[in-house]
Order: C-alpha cells, then structure tokens, then sequence
C-alpha cells in the first residue's frame, strides 16, 4: 500500500459519516430548526474538507521520510561494516555508541562488548596522552591523525594509526568518528609493494 493511502481512506470515511448525519440531521429534524443545526455541521464539513487533504498530505510525507531514513540507515551500516578497517562512533562523553566488526575483531572481541565503553579502556596507559590530545583537537573542529597501541583481553599489543574527525549534529560537535587502521597490515602492503 502507498504512504498515506490508509490515512485518506479513514479520511473519505470520516467524510462519509459527517455527510450521512447531516442528511439524517436534515431529514429528521422539523424545518425551522433543521438552519440552526445545520449551520455548525456545515461549517465543520468545510473545515475538515479543507484540513483533509493537509493532513493526509503531511501523513505521507512524513511515512515516505521515516522509510527513507530507514533505507538511508541501513545503507549507512552496511558500508560501515563492508570496509575491513576499523570504523567507531562515540559520543559527547567519549563512548562508543557504534563500533563496526573490523574494529571488533582488532580488539579480538564482540562489538557489543565494547559499546558503552571508552577508547581508553582498549588503550595501553602510556599513550593515554596521545589519545586526551587527539581528543581535545576534536573538541575544537580539527581532524587529527595518531598512532596509539590497543590492548587486548589475552595481553597482546595491536598498534594503529587512528584518523578521528568531530562528528556534527545542528551545528553542533556530538562526538567523534574514527577509522582505525591496523599498522601490521600497512606494513605488510609496504613490503608487498600494495601501499604507496
């Protein structure tokens, strides 16, 4: 069914039962009467045959915009979690709120384990200034590159090279967004002659 479709449908009902009682109202009632009850009825009907349209109007536009933002929603983490760096959101307070598989496995845990939390947490200590600083750029506007080493549950050390920028909303800084590259990885493309 087309957006909106429902809603006209209860709309020319609603339209139907208002028409059936004023011709009940005209039919029933004694004829002098019949203007003073009319009146207000009438009146209604023209309100209602002139917000009509608007409503339904309104009504579709805004079910065509929820499916598109779902679609756009979808798409969005589709691509997030197609690309085989790490991807990560976080907000004002510095948590993630989005971490895709990539960045996930890196750590060598689920995505959902890691929700909640704070960069600093998978962080090793010393480079917890590097981090702060990145971060303080962020709050001011500025994109900044950095490497720092992420720890993992079984001990080991992973280092990477993390490219964060301020995540915008009405104008706003809401957060950060950062892609999270494995440094191994690069290296490995190096010697292999992949990277440039």
């Amino acid at each position: 069914m087309r957006p909106g479709q429902l809603e006209l449908r209860v709309a020319y009902a609603l339209f139907a039962l208002l028409i059936l009682e004023s011709f009940l109202v005209a039919w029933l009632v004694p004829r002098p009467q019949v203007f003073t009850l009319m009146l207000p009825v009438l009146a209604t009907l023209g309100v209602a045959a002139w917000m009509a349209p608007r409503v339904v109007g309104l009504l579709r536009g805004h079910r065509e915009l929820k499916e598109a933002y779902a679609q756009e929603l979808g798409f969005a983490r589709q691509v997030m979690e197609s690309v085989e760096h790490g991807l990560t959101v976080t907000d004002e307070d510095g948590r993630f709120v989005f971490v895709n598989r990539a960045y996930a496995r890196m750590l060598g845990v689920t995505p959902e384990r890691v929700l909640g939390r704070t960069p600093f947490e998978f962080t090793v200590p010393e480079d917890h200034a590097a981090l702060s600083e990145a971060r303080t750029q962020r709050d001011l506007g500025a994109t900044s590159t950095y490497r720092t080493r992420l720890r993992r549950p079984d001990g080991s050390l992973l280092e990477v090279a993390v490219t964060g920028s301020p995540r915008w909303h009405a104008g706003r800084i809401v957060g950060n967004v950062a892609a999270v590259v494995p440094l191994r990885e690069l290296r490995e493309a190096d010697v292999n002659g992949l990277a440039r």
